[in-house]
Order: C-alpha cells, then sequence, then structure tokens
C-alpha cells in the first residue's frame, strides 16, 4: 500500500522529468485515491521506465500498467484463414 506522502515523491518525480506537469492538492487527492492500492516500488519502477521512453507526462494507466507486455501478444493456437467461407460467395 502506497501512502499519501509516497505518491507526492512519485508526482514530484513527475514534476521534475515533465516541465508542464503542475502538483496540486485535488491531483494528490486524487491520485492517491486510485494509486494507495499499488506498491510503491512498483510505482516507482514503472515511472523510471517510462520517463525515459515519453516525452509526455504519464497517466495513472502508465505506472500500474503490466510492464511484461504478455497481455497483447497472440495466442499460439491462433489461425487467420482469410479464405475460409469463400466456396459460399456465388
Amino acid at each position: 500500500m502506497t501512502t499519501k506522502k509516497e505518491i507526492y515523491s512519485l508526482l514530484k518525480l513527475i514534476e521534475v522529468y515533465f516541465e508542464q506537469f503542475k502538483i496540486t492538492q485535488e491531483k494528490l487527492d486524487c491520485w492517491h485515491l486510485v494509486l494507495s492500492k499499488y506498491s510503491y516500488e512498483k510505482l516507482h519502477r514503472n515511472l523510471m521506465e517510462f520517463v525515459v521512453h515519453s516525452p509526455h507526462p504519464p497517466k495513472i494507466s502508465d505506472l500500474v500498467q503490466i510492464t511484461s507486455g504478455g497481455a497483447r501478444a497472440i495466442p499460439g493456437q491462433f489461425v487467420l484463414d482469410l479464405t475460409a467461407g469463400e466456396e459460399d460467395w456465388c
């Protein structure tokens, strides 16, 4: 569980890395509401990876995403047959 103080430290880093990002009390409260259930270590690790690849500040979803990328993989059994059913066209 991430504390509000830890969320603030993440927001402070985002503000340092991305000049257009500004911290407000409302932003801190709202980000804490969503991010409090995640570990600080995971959020920090994802932020450090994000900042080297993006010129734009992260969204909450960028910090909590699964970094393995496995969710977008196409299953091995998937076969795309573009000719299936063509004999029915007449």
